[in-house]
């Protein structure tokens, strides 16, 4: 069982790919991302769960929604049944419910003022509920 991390970990790195010849910064590109404030153990499918409800809940519900078929076309392998890809999903998103407000603080530090409790709130219930319509 993966060990849990915390809802909205905003302390993040990313390294660029240099498997290949780079003339520059333009050529640069993110190869991978690593959570240090919150690392753990499982399945790809965590991670990207864990991106997805991240992006839904600063970025509005279709962010999260796509971000894992965003990850696939680059290359990333997810479990190959819906159902299982979905269960990280709707895991880690209502693992995220109960740290609405401890995650909206640092953000609204941070300058994202829109982003109130009641906001990020609203926009977890809309990415829930799109995750449960996919089941139909």
């Amino acid at each position: 069982m993966p060990q849990g991390r915390a809802c909205g970990s905003a302390s993040r790195s990313t390294t660029p790919d240099r498997r290949f010849s780079m003339s520059g910064p333009a050529s640069a590109r993110i190869a991978g991302v690593v959570d240090w404030a919150a690392t753990s153990w499982g399945p790809a499918d965590f991670d990207v769960a864990h991106c997805s409800t991240n992006l839904a809940l600063l970025h509005g519900p279709a962010w999260g929604l796509r971000f894992a078929q965003a990850y696939e076309e680059a290359g990333g392998v997810l479990a190959a049944a819906a159902s299982e890809r979905l269960y990280w999903q709707v895991r880690d998103a209502l693992a995220c419910s109960e740290e609405v407000q401890l995650v909206v603080q640092p953000w609204r530090e941070a300058g994202r003022t829109e982003l109130t409790t009641r906001a990020v709130e609203e926009r977890l219930d809309a990415y829930v509920t799109a995750l449960m319509d996919a089941l139909s």
